[in-house]
């Protein structure tokens, strides 16, 4: 998969004066928000994709398969959905195990942002995270083919907190919103959010469309790591039944307007 940078013993701690609920904030979104790929990546019309991939989440290996329409997108996987329409910016979470979904938006994700930036104001989080640190992107060695398609590789790093490491295939054109889309998948994570703003820009001057990404994640608590490898890629118009809520689910409140 590539250079990955090993851990690294860190003499910082986690401030305690953040707080339990800040710290589970950050990692959920860490572990969930991550699974959630290529939120509102809009391509043209006659450029709808269907993308099946295995996604690997530490032991756990699982199917995600990702519809890519012109005004939506959805995201399935073997206990959630992720549903995205790109006009008015609204997402619905849906639970499977438990038939529940939720509402949100950009506007609702963006305050949310900014009570969680208030809450670790002074903490330390940014110099723990590599916040500051820049882009090292690098044009790596080697080929493979991702259902189908030839990928070339490359790699984004900042410091020792985030890796990316990718196989984009040049003949597959990356849709119009497409990182710009990614970013806001990552507005629950507060600061570190930054980061992988910063991460999704770099990304855009990379050719083709990613089939395989691992995120590899370190913090000084833990080390995770999100590898995501198409298995199929389909073209062709996706049926608007596609995007429907399942009957029966339960609406509940969204956590971020909390």
């Amino acid at each position: 998969m590539g250079r990955i940078i090993p851990p690294r013993r860190r003499r910082d701690k986690w401030p305690d004066r953040i707080g339990r609920r800040v710290r589970m904030q950050i990692l959920s979104a860490v572990s969930a928000i991550v699974l959630a790929p290529l939120l509102l990546a809009a391509p043209a019309p006659s450029q709808d994709l269907t993308v099946v991939s295995k996604v690997t989440f530490g032991n756990s290996e699982s199917k995600s398969t990702h519809y890519i329409a012109s005004d939506w997108s959805r995201t399935s996987g073997e206990q959630s959905d992720q549903i995205v329409h790109y006009p008015t910016g609204k997402m619905i979470f849906v639970d499977h195990k438990k038939k529940e979904y939720y509402e949100t938006s950009l506007e609702e994700m963006s305050a949310y942002l900014d009570r969680l930036t208030r809450d670790l104001k002074g903490s330390g989080v940014e110099k723990m995270f590599a916040l500051e640190e820049r882009a090292k992107v690098e044009k790596l060695p080697g080929k493979r083919t991702f259902a189908g398609y030839d990928c070339e590789h490359s790699s984004i790093s900042f410091g020792d907190a985030l890796e990316i490491d990718l196989w984009a295939a040049p003949s597959l054109k990356a849709p119009p919103r497409y990182y710009d889309g990614r970013k806001l998948a990552y507005a629950a994570m507060g600061p570190m959010g930054k980061l992988f703003e910063n991460a999704f820009e770099e990304m855009k001057k990379i050719k083709g469309f990613p089939l395989s990404t691992a995120f590899i994640l370190r913090t000084p608590m833990s080390r995770t790591e999100t590898v995501s490898e198409a298995t199929e890629v389909r073209k062709g118009s996706i049926p608007a039944s596609v995007f429907e809520l399942p009957a029966g689910y339960r609406r509940k409140e969204s956590p971020y307007a909390k």
